[in-house]
């Protein structure tokens, strides 16, 4: 009975949840993650959708993991053998390339405040909306 409620509630708000194909990932979307990780195949695609938005969380066969928003922006990558700087807003990617020449990225997020880069070091950088550098934790 409980769970009838929730799959009624979740049909109710028109979000559906579930795994998709790779062929349905958009083509930018995939474009980006072959150009990028070309050693890696896309294990799983998760996608949550609703009325009039997208996204997308992948997996990848050597342990990378991406989320796209519903504009197909990465929003997170995480990748313990290093994300292409290139992956990267270019004043970000500048900054860590600049600031950090021999460190890999292992992790990325961004949200509405701003981004935020981990270096295998374990030091996180914070960066504004702008991609500005703002702090190193």
């Amino acid at each position: 009975m409980k769970r009838l409620f929730i799959i009624g509630l979740l049909v109710f708000f028109g979000i559906t949840f579930g795994h998709a194909q790779k062929s349905e990932l958009p083509e930018m979307v995939s474009a980006y993650v072959s150009q990028l990780f070309p050693n890696e195949k896309i294990k799983t695609v998760e996608a949550d959708k609703g009325d009039n938005w997208e996204t997308y969380e992948i997996k990848m066969s050597g342990g990378t993991e991406l989320s796209f928003n519903q504009n197909n922006q990465p929003t997170e990558i995480k990748c313990k053998s290093g994300i292409p700087a290139s992956a990267l807003p270019l004043n970000i990617a500048g900054y860590v390339t600049k600031n950090h020449p021999n460190i890999k990225i292992v992790e990325y997020e961004m949200d509405e405040e701003g981004h935020e880069v981990e270096l295998e070091n374990g030091d996180e950088l914070e960066f504004d909306s702008e991609g500005n550098f703002v702090e190193m934790d």
